[in-house]
C-alpha cells in the first residue's frame, strides 16, 4: 500500500498572530510535506443562502506520524483539504487515514 502514496501533500497548521488591538490575524504555515493517496468518498450539493454549495469528502492515506490534528489543512497541488479527523488502526499499522473535506 505504501507504493500507492503517489501525491505530495503539504500539512498546514493555523498560526495566530496578535494584531495589537486585542484581536489576532490568522494565517497558515507549512508543518511538513508527506506522501499521500487521495480517495474520494462522497459528494453532496445543497442550496444555502440562495446559492448552490457543493461538498466533496475524501479519505487521505498517509504514513503514520504524530503531526496530524483536526483543524489542520492539507494542500495537494492546487487542491486544499480541511482535516476533520482520522482513523487510527493502532501501532502495528504503518498507515493513517485522514478524513477530509475539499475546500473551494
Amino acid at each position: 500500500m505504501i507504493g500507492t502514496l503517489n501525491q505530495r501533500a503539504t500539512v498546514l497548521a493555523q498560526t495566530l498572530t496578535p494584531d495589537g488591538g486585542g484581536g489576532y490575524s490568522a494565517s497558515w504555515a507549512a508543518v511538513a510535506t508527506v506522501w499521500a493517496k487521495v480517495v474520494p468518498l462522497s459528494g453532496t450539493d445543497a442550496v444555502r443562502a440562495d446559492r448552490l454549495e457543493s461538498r466533496a469528502r475524501h479519505k487521505v492515506v498517509v504514513r503514520r506520524a504524530n503531526l496530524y490534528a483536526a483543524g489542520q489543512r492539507l494542500q495537494i497541488g492546487a487542491r486544499l483539504f480541511a482535516l476533520h479527523g482520522f482513523l487510527d488502526d493502532g501501532a502495528p499499522d504503518s498507515l493513517l487515514t485522514l478524513l477530509c473535506e475539499e475546500l473551494p
